[in-house]
């Protein structure tokens, strides 16, 4: 089948589409789950086995509310987010997306077989030593789980937009990439007294949104292995929330992002930099929001939209995502002025 072809509009719609229902079914196939849970609590012991040590011994245990409630955030949280990032992946690879959109149903329906054989295996246990894994429950769900995901993967199919020229960041670019535009030679007077400049990267609300998430699923999905492991969650969505803000400098000693402030990452020399340009990037094309790297190209994006695109080595990019196209002018202008002081110095 030839690849779709659509609108931007369009091809936004399609993906959250996708996304709703991909959610929503790992929804109800996990409260399906959960609801068929507490119609047997009464056959079921006080606590669940839920964890066996290397000598197939138990070694934790759990209500039926707790694996009720883990079945739903463990198949909506696990599965859901891997289908989230596949969609979100579609601008570097097509069929990377469709793969991880079935791998996540099929994997968060897997995981929701587990926690169905785990109880399945222990309606009306005559004692602990007789705990087993239900055999019959966990294939079945293994079978809905590979079929789920390969329709998902067969049937979803992301495509290329068509977007509309982003008239203002064309008409900046022109400017910032002539040496005779006023916007080049404010740049070069700037650069010529050692100027520095730095713009605030901020995701704002969705920062926080996505860290919480991270840490969510990461606490979520380590629980049931071993509860203090949960703490990790704090961890992930605490390296989650650096990478959601930061600072672009641009000086006399090159270009650098500062990620939550402090960290280093896309430093770059103006000996290594060939052109700087603004370009309306979309956050999908490079994979979704963060510091992304992809091959020896790399992006610090907090939003679609104006961004500083600097051209370095062989082939390649570094995207710096900015809040407004002026402010990308600005930040262009000065690296095309250092860049090209480095080059009459030499």
């Amino acid at each position: 089948m030839a690849e779709q072809v659509r609108s931007a509009s369009a091809e936004k719609a399609y993906n959250t589409r996708w996304l709703a229902g991909m959610l929503g079914g790992l929804l109800l196939i996990s409260a399906l789950a959960a609801g068929w849970m507490m119609a047997a609590a009464h056959r079921l012991p006080a606590e669940l086995a839920i964890h066996w040590n290397g000598k197939n011994e138990v070694d934790n245990w759990a209500s039926v509310w707790t694996i009720a409630a883990g079945t739903v955030a463990l198949t909506v949280g696990v599965g859901g987010i891997t289908a989230v990032i596949a969609v979100l992946s579609r601008g570097q690879n097509i069929l990377l997306a469709r793969v991880g959109a079935g791998f996540g149903v099929g994997f968060g329906v897997g995981l929701a077989a587990m926690m169905a054989a785990i109880v399945a295996g222990q309606v009306d246990l005559a004692g602990p030593s007789r705990v087993v894994l239900s055999g019959p429950v966990m294939a079945a769900g293994l079978v809905l789980a590979f079929a789920l995901g390969a329709v998902v993967m067969w049937l979803y199919r992301p495509g290329e937009m068509q977007r509309p020229l982003n008239v203002e960041v064309a008409a900046v670019n022109e400017a910032v990439t002539s040496q005779e535009s006023l916007i080049f030679l404010a740049g070069r007077e700037r650069a010529a007294r050692g100027e520095t400049i730095a713009v605030k990267l901020s995701m704002a609300s969705r920062g926080w949104l996505l860290s919480l998430g991270v840490g969510s699923v990461v606490a979520a999905s380590v629980f049931f292995i071993f509860p203090p492991l949960a703490l990790l969650g704090v961890v992930a969505g605490a390296l989650t929330r650096i990478f959601c803000s930061g600072t672009a400098v641009i000086g006399p000693d090159g270009v650098k992002v500062l990620a939550g402030g402090f960290w280093k990452v896309m430093p770059l020399e103006y000996r290594d930099i060939r052109a700087a340009a603004v370009e309306d990037v979309r956050a999908l094309d490079h994979g979704g929001w963060g510091y992304r790297m992809n091959g020896g190209s790399s992006g610090f994006i907090m939003a679609s939209g104006p961004a500083l695109v600097i051209e370095a080595g062989f082939h390649q990019k570094f995207v710096v995502s900015m809040p407004d196209a002026a402010t990308a002018a600005e930040a262009a202008a000065l690296v095309n002025a250092y860049v090209h002081a480095g080059k009459v110095q030499n």
